[in-house]
């Protein structure tokens, strides 16, 4: 099923969960009534496990209410209980389940595809985005399959399908160009995040794909402290290097006590090592740890200050 189609199906079924889960919850509570209340009051008349069974009853929704008004204070505890509840309605959980045996996907990884989605904007920014990847794929076919895996998080199978292999005429780039001059710099800052990142599948940033996304960024008419922004942040990852300088992001004398030894040591190499050395070891260091490759997605905040430490040695080595 294509994923665009499970998105919208995932979409409805949303709105249905919360009244399952209350539908579910509710039931659970009502349980020891319709077992134990319910039958001695019909069966023998027995008032008194009747009121018993109620007041228990009432008393677990004012504990759970007052539980619930406490932790939501506590972000963290309450979405702990939060979660440890919904864990324990089966047959919510069991609906979950066949939906998502149905699609093939789980829910965190249609989550996350619609999270993507709804960064680059609406089905029409997608539609034009096409001919910006298609461009850049085209520089690289050898990396098809990485390029593929990337995708996949925020296109469905045929709007990948036209990224790798439709042609677009020069009047539907600019028609690409004109649409995205249009969006707001949020939208546009989250396209030119993924064309990076796309690039770096493989082996990183090649001189024709580097240019191209220069290209674009001036096409879209961003101004110089953007396109600077994002030469600081990805020239890490070109496999070839020019004389670009990045902004230094420690203030002035932070490193003051630290040796040119221990620069060296950062980067992995010997004191005296060639500036080839020096910056293919940078490269391979960079293609670990930068923050915005999609292996490190669960490390980010580790990856920015590990790369903090590494462009600072660069820099530093470099003189």
């Amino acid at each position: 099923m294509n994923r665009n189609e499970i998105a919208r199906q995932d979409k409805r079924l949303k709105r249905f969960l919360p009244i399952f889960r209350f539908l579910e919850y509710n039931l659970w509570m009502f349980f020891p009534f319709l077992l134990i209340g319910l039958p001695l009051y019909v069966i023998a008349n027995m008032v008194v496990p009747l009121i018993i069974t109620i007041i228990w009853m009432s008393s677990v929704f004012i504990l759970g209410y007052i539980l619930a008004a406490t932790f939501m204070r506590s972000n963290d505890i309450y979405d702990s209980l939060s979660c440890w509840i919904r864990s324990k309605l089966v047959l919510t959980n069991c609906i979950i389940r066949h939906f998502n045996e149905k699609w093939d996907m789980t829910y965190d990884q249609i989550e996350a595809y619609v999270s993507h989605r709804e960064k680059l904007g609406s089905n029409d920014s997608i539609l034009y985005l096409l001919p910006f990847i298609n461009q850049l794929c085209q520089l690289n076919k050898g990396a098809k399959e990485e390029q593929n895996t990337f995708l996949s998080a925020c296109l469905s199978e045929d709007e990948i399908e036209d990224a790798f292999d439709k042609e677009y005429s020069d009047v539907q780039k600019e028609q690409s160009y004109q649409y995205w001059r249009g969006r707001d710099l949020g939208e546009m800052k989250a396209l030119m995040n993924l064309l990076f990142q796309l690039t770096v599948e493989q082996d990183g940033i090649h001189n024709d794909e580097w240019k191209l996304l220069m290209q674009i960024m001036v096409q879209l008419k961003f101004n110089s402290r953007y396109i600077e922004y994002f030469k600081d942040r990805y020239s890490s990852l070109r496999t070839e290097f020019d004389d670009y300088k990045r902004n230094s992001t420690s203030s002035q004398g932070e490193y003051s006590t630290v040796s040119l030894e221990s620069y060296y040591a950062v980067l992995g190499v010997e004191e005296g090592a060639s500036v080839e050395e020096i910056k293919r070891a940078y490269h391979e260091l960079a293609m670990q740890h930068h923050p915005d490759l999609p292996k490190n997605a669960d490390r980010k905040e580790e990856c920015e200050a590990k790369m903090m430490e590494i462009n600072e040695a660069y820099e530093k080595v470099r003189g």
